[in-house]
């Protein structure tokens, strides 16, 4: 029996918050949509291991691949937004890459995303090629859409997470290569998109990283500096001849930043060939919050070296490893340091401590990946850098 179509409302929670405690609790943006347009969200390869210190480096010269935390984090961020819009029985299709997944993990992400929404269309695919089939006529077989099932069912939204750089969609990305042409999206790919699969409603979102940057030559810092002359420093005598040494010091003054050229990014490209609103960042996009922030981490180790006596070098294998080639430090945040002293401990802390390890008891390690079947916790937000750069996501619309 096919899927009745309804009248609903969508509800996207991208910008708009409140903060109620310690976390960010994200209000509804109302939009009048129509249910038998489809919303599709596409999952991409992780292969990525974020973090600079000297033991992961190492580890990622011997296996290629995310680490525990990161590797469902692009499927995370899905789970959480079929979670946020599950009352309004949305016609949900995951496209999710098998590039850099085990079976095993692709299992439990189709039964994560189809508990939430049972009616769940959940497509693997193996190329951007599939990818654009699917979206352009609704079979990832297929490039023309000759049984008209996309005409019948246009698409209304995309949510796409994965890495990227200027002017690519890094589908590819690993600790060994910065893509794969079979993979990534880029202006060539996104050209192949069909206009008339769109909805004249559609909007395009973009988690990857400066999606909406069109400026490949502005490095790390966007800013343009000038050194003002501030004085002569002196720095005392010479040791070999006597003579008083001194030197001009210089101060860095922004004049000015780089220009963005939002007008010749990927981000552009994909409202010019769709027609769509697009919403992307020029930043990096951070996903380091998807299960926990820093802060409670932080909170986490204070309350348990000061509770049970636990120290952060005792807490895990890694961290034991790491201290003993002394190549990490403790987390520090001072707000915490009462918590060393079990005395301070309060009521309301021990009801946080309990709520933050009912929800790490639920997750599950599966194939060496961190699995938590509800999904993220937190939004993907906006990085630091490059910068100068803005961290909000910017809107594109189509140009003439």
């Amino acid at each position: 029996m096919g899927k009745q179509l309804k009248k609903a409302t969508s509800v996207f929670s991208i910008k708009k918050v409140t903060i109620k405690g310690t976390e960010k609790k994200f209000e509804n943006k109302v939009l009048n949509n129509d249910i038998g347009k489809e919303y599709i969200i596409v999952i991409a390869p992780q292969k990525f291991q974020h973090g600079n210190d000297m033991l992961s480096g190492i580890r990622n010269t011997i296996k290629n691949d995310a680490g525990s935390n990161g590797k469902f984090m692009f499927v995370h961020q899905g789970i959480r937004r079929v979670k946020l819009n599950q009352e309004y029985n949305f016609n949900w299709t995951i496209l999710m890459y098998t590039y850099s997944y085990t079976e095993s993990q692709i299992t439990k992400t189709k039964e994560a995303f189809q508990k939430l929404a049972p009616e769940c269309n959940f497509v693997k695919i193996a190329s951007y090629q599939e990818a654009i089939n699917y979206i352009n006529t609704k079979n990832k077989d297929k490039a023309t859409d000759d049984k008209k099932l996309r005409e019948k069912c246009l698409v209304e939204r995309v949510f796409i997470y994965c890495h990227g750089f200027v002017g690519k969609l890094a589908m590819g990305l690993t600790n060994r290569s910065s893509g794969d042409e079979k993979l990534d999206w880029d202006e060539k790919v996104v050209s192949k998109l069909d206009k008339k699969a769109f909805s004249k409603t559609v909007k395009i979102y973009s988690f990857s990283c400066k999606t909406g940057l069109g400026n490949t030559e502005l490095g790390e810092d966007a800013n343009i500096y000038e050194n003002i002359y501030i004085g002569t420093e002196h720095s005392g005598h010479s040791n070999s001849v006597g003579i008083p040494v001194s030197h001009k010091v210089y101060d860095k003054k922004i004049i000015g930043t780089k220009p963005l050229l939002g007008e010749k990014s990927l981000a552009q490209k994909f409202a010019n060939t769709t027609g769509a609103i697009v919403y992307a960042y020029c930043s990096r996009s951070e996903y380091s919050d998807t299960l926990n922030t820093s802060d409670e981490l932080d909170f986490l180790q204070y309350y348990e070296e000061g509770k049970f006596g636990k120290k952060l070098e005792e807490q895990g294998t890694k961290n034991k490893i790491m201290y003993s080639l002394g190549l990490k430090n403790k987390r520090y945040n001072k707000k915490y340091e009462y918590l060393l002293n079990r005395t301070n401990i309060k009521i309301s802390d021990d009801k946080r401590y309990a709520e933050l390890i009912k929800i790490e008891r639920r997750r599950v390690i599966i194939d060496d990946g961190m699995f938590d079947s509800e999904g993220a916790r937190y939004p993907v937000r906006g990085g630091d850098t490059p910068v100068g750069v803005p961290n909000d996501m910017k809107t594109y619309t189509k140009k003439l």
